[in-house]
């Protein structure tokens, strides 16, 4: 080992394409599908399952999974790269998609400071709800390549997160309050009214976002947001971000099965974080 390197960074990586639980019409777990954990110490992994189905609940065509750790740069900064995919999938004849990529990107400064997130390679291809296409505007604080977007936010701060969550928050319960059957969706205020209270700018606490803005009105169900509730089907959530100051955790599509079948399911996910010592 080489006697000028004075600190030991230790990668925490993940990244699981697809995997989740059913509750009716029995009880089964649904096996994570080519998931992937980085070394500690860094370098590459990647996984891959080919034609999935479960119980005819869930399927997709493949599912990948690749994690790279490097220490790189001029600086010697630590670099991770996490991403995760499903492609051909289908939820019950309902939720369809070509192909489903949530990327990480994060870089940590050798100063010990707070690590540079990038989501950008996060997308969905030919989304579609019953058949409609869907069309899920990209958030542009969060995404650099979405309307609006600028190079400041190729790289996204603790601050930015907090403030898109808390914006997102009050939109949701903007649009939870203006529903006509507010009984129904009240579990949106209580899953994410906490996020739209007053928070100390910078504070380290948990924060709840999304890479989705906002969702096509034009397809089955109501939308919130980044939130879709569908009829005989259950919620499904897009995008889904939970960051705290040293790591991140994103879904790129969670749904939370209410009909003839009960269930969670979770598709192209990913974390990272990790960090130097001393």
């Amino acid at each position: 080992m080489p006697s000028d390197i004075k600190q030991t960074y230790y990668f925490h990586a993940e990244a699981n394409p697809l995997g989740g639980y059913i509750e009716k019409p029995f009880q089964k777990h649904l096996p994570s599908q080519s998931s992937a954990s980085l070394p500690a110490v860094g370098g590459h992994i990647s996984n891959r399952t080919e034609d999935f189905n479960f119980e005819e609940i869930v399927s997709c065509r493949s599912a990948y999974s690749r994690i790279s750790g490097v220490r790189e740069g001029e600086d010697g900064s630590w670099w991770t790269l996490v991403t995760s995919v499903v492609e051909g999938l289908n939820i019950l004849e309902v939720v369809t998609a070509d192909r489903v990529v949530a990327q990480i990107s994060v870089e940590h400064p050798v100063d010990g400071g707070l690590g540079r997130i990038s989501f950008t390679g996060s997308r969905f291809e030919r989304l579609q709800i019953g058949g409609c296409d869907l069309s899920p505007v990209p958030n542009p604080s969060l995404l650099a390549y979405a309307p609006g977007a600028g190079a400041a936010q190729h790289r996204i701060t603790w601050p930015l997160f907090q403030e898109t969550g808390s914006r997102q928050a009050a939109k949701l319960i903007k649009s939870v309050e203006a529903d006509n059957d507010r009984g129904a969706t009240r579990w949106i205020s209580e899953r994410y009214g906490w996020m739209g209270s007053k928070r100390k700018p910078g504070a380290p606490e948990c924060v709840l976002c999304s890479l989705v803005e906002s969702v096509d009105r034009g397809i089955p169900g109501k939308t919130f947001g980044h939130v879709v509730d569908i009829p005989h089907f259950g919620r499904v959530i897009f995008g889904e971000v939970v960051a705290y100051p040293g790591s991140v955790r994103l879904s790129m599509i969670r749904a939370e099965l209410g009909c003839a079948t009960h269930g969670g399911l979770s598709m192209a996910s990913a974390i990272a974080n990790g960090g130097p010592f001393p």
